[in-house]
């Protein structure tokens, strides 16, 4: 077996070689981390630096408005003529100028002493109702019975005031019937006037007998 010489031995000096290996790969490292790397972009951005930021504002998508309907042409009549146009006359209806409106009794019917139900002026009792109260006496019959009750005259006061063709139209008997026509004879009244005339009318009083307790 041949002995290998000191110098061709490589195992002698590999743990040296290992370290120096080791070393080497870490001064790389160190400087290779230790590079500044500048491009255009980095010397904007130190440029910059001193602006201040702007700040941008969103606003919201804007609703779109309805439009609004399209105005309707207005459309103007033509006129024939600016001339005045007269109005025409007015004219009344016969009756508002007829007598007959008033429903006034013919002179004619006057005249032949025609007794009416209503005139212009209605007679009045000279005294009132209470005069002729006064004038009735209660029957003596009457208030022995015991007779009560409303008795009703009708008559004719003529174009003096006097009462003519009393009647009795609702009677209670007893004597209270007899004694309201003597009464209303006795009555004086201002007579009725129609178109300025007198006339005869016609009326109805209503008398009442009660007995006191």
């Amino acid at each position: 077996m041949i002995k290998k010489q000191p110098k061709a031995d490589l195992r002698s000096s590999h743990t040296i070689l290992l370290q120096i290996g080791i070393i080497c790969s870490l001064l790389f490292f160190i400087a290779a981390t230790n590079i500044e790397i500048k491009n255009d972009s980095d010397d904007d951005l130190l440029v910059n630096k001193s602006i201040d930021p702007v700040t941008l504002t969103i606003l919201p998508p804007s609703i779109p408005l309805e439009k609004p309907a399209p105005h309707k042409p207005s459309v103007l009549n033509p006129v024939p003529d600016d001339s005045i146009i007269d109005p025409e006359p007015l004219t009344f209806e016969e009756f508002y100028i007829n007598s007959k409106v008033f429903n006034l009794p013919p002179s004619s019917l006057l005249e032949k002493n025609e007794i009416l139900d209503f005139v212009e002026i209605m007679p009045e009792m000279i005294g009132g109702v209470s005069k002729l109260y006064a004038e009735i006496d209660y029957p003596k019959q009457a208030r022995i019975i015991g007779v009560e009750g409303k008795v009703i005259v009708q008559y004719i006061v003529n174009e003096k005031g006097e009462v003519e063709n009393p009647e009795i139209i609702r009677a209670i008997g007893g004597g209270c019937d007899e004694e309201v026509l003597r009464a209303i004879k006795l009555m004086s009244f201002t007579p009725g006037i129609q178109n300025g005339r007198f006339v005869k009318v016609k009326l109805s009083q209503m008398v009442t007998f009660k007995l006191q307790n």
